[in-house]
Formats: structure tokens, sequence, C-alpha cells
């Protein structure tokens, strides 16, 4: 099932930018239930908060080359943020 909300956090990849990511939803989203932590073949990492339908997931994908996340919720917190660095403009899918 895709995700109704799409988020560009960095436009390359970055460990840095990815936990800061996860650190900022756990602090943001406090409900959400985190689950472990999934690492790809290719060395991308995976975090998912929360449980379907209502699900939470950043990316640090390889293969795409960028931070993102994937959400079944709108997450206004995000851009009111000065924690992660993001791209100029919020970008909805």
């Amino acid at each position: 099932m895709d995700k109704e909300f799409d988020y560009t956090i960095y436009r390359d990849n970055s460990p840095q930018q990815f936990k800061k990511a996860c650190a900022l939803i756990e602090r943001l989203y406090p409900d959400l239930t985190k689950h472990d932590l999934l690492i790809d073949v290719d060395g991308s990492t995976i975090q998912i908060f929360g449980q379907e339908p209502k699900e939470v997931i950043i990316y640090d994908d390889y293969n795409v080359g960028a931070v993102y996340i994937k959400s079944d919720i709108e997450l206004y917190d995000l851009a009111t943020t000065d924690e992660i660095t993001m791209p100029p403009l919020l970008q909805y899918a």
C-alpha cells in the first residue's frame, strides 16, 4: 500500500541526516511505536514507526540517493523544525 505523504529530508545519502530524522520523529510523535532498524542488501537503512495502517517510514536509500520519509499521516511539525537539514521546499508526492 502506498503512503499518502512523501517528504524529502536530504537530497543525498546521509547516515547523520537519517539518524536526525529518526530522533526527530521519536521526539515529535512519541506515541508511535519504533520498530527494529532494517538494513537492505545495498546498505540502505529503513526505520518504521507506528503500526499499519498508520505508519511513518524513514529511508536512507542508496538506490534513490536520498533520505526521505513516507507516511500515512501528515507530519505538520516536520516543516517547522530547524533540527534537520531539509531542501528549500517540503515535497509532497
